[in-house]
Formats: C-alpha cells, sequence, structure tokens
C-alpha cells in the first residue's frame, strides 16, 4: 500500500497543495485521482503480462513523452513516430490492446 501512495504522490503530486483556496485544491486533487485511475486502469488492462509493475516515470517515457507526428491522409489518421524512438514496438502493441477494447 505504501508503494501507491508513494506513486501517487510522486507521480501525479497529489500531496501538492497549489492554492490557499479548498476548492481549488479539491479540484486539482480530484483531477489528479482521475488521472492516476486511468493510468492504473490502462496499465492493468492493455499492458503486456511482464510490464504491468511499471511506475508512472517509466510509463511516461514509454507511450505518453513520444516524439510523434499526426497525419492525415484521406479519411485515415496516422502517428509518425521518431525513427529513433526506443520503445515503438511497445507503444504499438499498447495502442493496439487499447484499440481492441470492449466495453459493455
Amino acid at each position: 500500500m505504501e508503494n501507491y501512495i508513494k506513486e501517487a504522490k510522486n507521480g501525479f503530486a497529489l500531496d501538492r497543495m497549489s492554492s490557499h483556496s479548498f476548492q481549488a485544491n479539491e479540484a486539482r486533487m480530484i483531477l489528479s485521482l482521475l488521472a492516476y485511475n486511468l493510468t492504473n486502469w490502462l496499465r492493468t488492462l492493455c499492458f503486456p503480462e511482464g510490464q504491468k509493475q511499471m511506475q508512472i516515470q517509466t510509463i511516461r517515457t514509454r507511450i505518453i513523452k513520444v516524439a510523434s507526428k499526426l497525419v492525415k491522409s484521406g479519411r485515415s489518421f496516422y502517428f509518425k513516430l521518431a525513427s529513433s524512438f526506443v520503445y515503438a514496438s511497445f507503444f504499438w502493441k499498447v495502442l493496439r490492446r487499447v484499440q481492441h477494447l470492449q466495453f459493455e
């Protein structure tokens, strides 16, 4: 449990109060908790078995901080990743798993 709390504090800045207003701090904390829960959802449902224990800093490096360009060709959109991107196979694997999710 301590690791979850540490990840929430360090990865999503849950320990920071940026305002003197209670409502502003509450709104910031709610948005941070939403981001934390969405990241855990992504990790649980879409990551390969050996990589479900990644911390948020690693997830940001491998999935979120990606140099890419969104290109429109005809009626389709394409991601063009940088040729030097080391984690491209991991990125595409997670993206395919996200696309195949079905909600009921």
